[in-house]
């Protein structure tokens, strides 16, 4: 990591790393072994707001709001519910293991101000390194949301293939992921239909 300044044990990225970390587009954080968080990137300043001096040293799921850092007095990483938490497991795993770890978990976030709450389907991808003596952990959070709730059933009919949005509304498949994915199809025929309905002529017998 070079050119880091402003940190006190100086973790903070800078120059050539810098542009590179920021160009990731998910959130990507740095964190030790308590999820204490060192440093993040850009997009990880969507979840945890644009001063990183601010969040510097606090752990995630604090800094994340997460709704089960309220039920101790001590924050993330001290209630009960905290044993079963995939991102501090996976950071763990990884650390103890030395190879990347990946899972899939549903994260309740909350806004203690609006006292809302947001779920948030995320892949967690826990990556040790070793920086000078200390052994870290590069934490990717990647909202899987829209891709976990595609994997659903879906109401589709068995002969036009038109899928029900609700209020017996019908939809055609193209529309439906158009809408929701922003997806554009493109249209070809299976060897199957084209047997089907696109026959080869007779032959002609001479």
């Amino acid at each position: 990591m070079d050119d880091a300044r402003g940190y006190p044990d100086g973790t903070a990225l800078g120059g050539y790393f810098r542009i590179l970390f920021d160009a990731v587009p998910s959130p990507v954080l740095i964190v030790d072994d308590d999820v204490s968080i060192l440093d993040y990137n850009v997009a990880g300043a969507a979840l945890l707001g644009p001063e990183r001096r601010l969040q510097y040293m606090r752990r995630g799921g604090d800094a994340l709001h997460c709704i089960h850092s309220h039920d101790s007095p001590g924050g993330c990483g001290r209630s009960e519910y905290c044993a079963d938490c995939i991102v501090r497991n996976s950071v763990s795993e990884a650390l103890r293991s030395g190879e990347v770890c990946r899972r899939r978990t549903m994260m309740q976030l909350g806004d203690a101000g609006a006292g809302s709450r947001k779920d948030l389907m995320l892949l967690v991808t826990a990556s040790p390194f070793r920086y000078g003596k200390r052994d870290l952990v590069l934490l990717v959070l990647e909202d899987v949301s829209e891709l976990m709730r595609l994997q659903e059933m879906l109401p589709i009919c068995s002969h036009c293939k038109k899928i029900r949005t609700g209020a017996n509304y019908w939809k055609s498949v193209e529309d439906y992921f158009l809408e929701h994915e922003n997806l554009l199809f493109s249209h070809s025929i299976c060897d199957e239909c084209r047997e089907k309905y696109y026959p080869p002529p007779p032959s002609r017998k001479r």
